[in-house]
């Protein structure tokens, strides 16, 4: 039986190798094997570049099994509205500031804090949607996003074929990446990381300092422990440190030696406070308590630039390290 391989696969198939031993991929009888008798199934076009004995980061959001958001119906998409299963999963990857939907009828697409990509390459793990793949690529970078979710995949395809924009998109998943040592000039990931055990953090930022070329920029978003929003939260259940989907919170100096160890030189930057999603570009969008938490936040964001310390204070943080020769 032939495979029929999706626009991803097409355009990245030189690259995408196996994620358990990183070996070439062949098709094979409806699926894709590698050398070492991994396989993954591919459905509708997209291979499901998982590994079957490896537990899921989040249950029910991972493409071999039961899939949240995939195969149960979504309501029919009305006119001047934006993709059901974005609205569907909205609250899970942009926050709680996005709650009310009635509001969106265009995507938010956030400004990504990087400089013009000018033809690089850019890897965004845990895209969903695709909406950071989306920013990346409007900014000059050859993106692409991968997923454990093909619901996600799919919905990112749509939307980026929607708003006109070239990005590829993959099903994966971030502790296991299906691309070979060196293969990005950037790899970024935001509001994913914090939601992975600890374990699970330090294996996918391992796995993000081996995929980006030396010399390269590796930008994460985190929480910080020490925020006022995060402190609040942290005392609601008790200071544990989160299960499931629940956040983890990181100290500034775990952040550094953990990114420090895997990637290279590391610093923090405020990404906002009293919020983990603090998008400028988003505040049309919004309730008008909820824009003026932003605006709040930018300004305070702003000043961080002449009061470095106050990164401490920060609900939301940049990690940017430099992967090292």
């Amino acid at each position: 039986m032939p495979v029929t391989l999706g626009r991803a696969v097409t355009s990245l198939e030189s690259i995408i190798v196996c994620p358990g031993d990183r070996s070439p991929l062949s098709p094979d009888d409806g699926s894709l094997r590698c050398a070492q008798g991994h396989v993954f199934p591919v459905r509708d076009g997209h291979p499901l570049l998982l590994l079957a004995d490896e537990r899921p980061t989040q249950e029910g959001y991972w493409a071999i099994g039961d899939e949240f958001w995939r195969d149960e119906p979504l309501e029919p998409r009305q006119p001047g509205s934006i993709d059901p299963y974005v609205l569907k999963v909205m609250v899970g990857t942009c926050g709680n500031l996005y709650r009310e939907l009635d509001r969106f009828t265009s995507y938010p697409i956030p400004e990504l804090r990087l400089p013009p990509g000018e033809g690089r390459s850019l890897l965004d793990v845990g895209s969903n949607w695709g909406r950071w793949t989306i920013a990346a690529a409007r900014k000059g970078y050859r993106a692409t996003g991968i997923d454990p979710a093909l619901g996600a995949v799919e919905a990112a395809y749509r939307v980026s074929a929607e708003l006109g924009v070239e990005a590829e998109f993959v099903v994966g998943d971030g502790r296991h990446l299906p691309f070979p040592d060196a293969s990005f000039d950037t790899v970024f990931s935001y509001g994913v990381l914090q939601h992975f055990s600890e374990e699970d953090a330090l294996a996918a930022i391992r796995e993000l300092g081996r995929v980006v070329r030396p010399g390269g920029t590796a930008l994460l978003q985190m929480p910080g422990r020490y925020g006022l929003r995060n402190l609040q939260q942290q005392a609601r259940r008790g200071f544990s440190p989160g299960k499931a989907f629940e956040v983890r919170y990181w100290s500034p100096r775990r952040l550094r030696l953990a990114f420090e160890e895997a990637i290279g030189p590391t610093r923090l930057e405020v990404d906002g406070f009293l919020t983990l999603n603090p998008q400028a570009t988003d505040v049309e969008l919004m309730p008008p308590a909820w824009a003026a938490l932003v605006r709040v936040s930018e300004g305070l964001r702003k000043a961080s630039t002449v009061a470095p310390p106050i990164v401490h204070l920060a609900d939301s943080v940049y990690v940017r390290a430099v992967r090292r020769a």
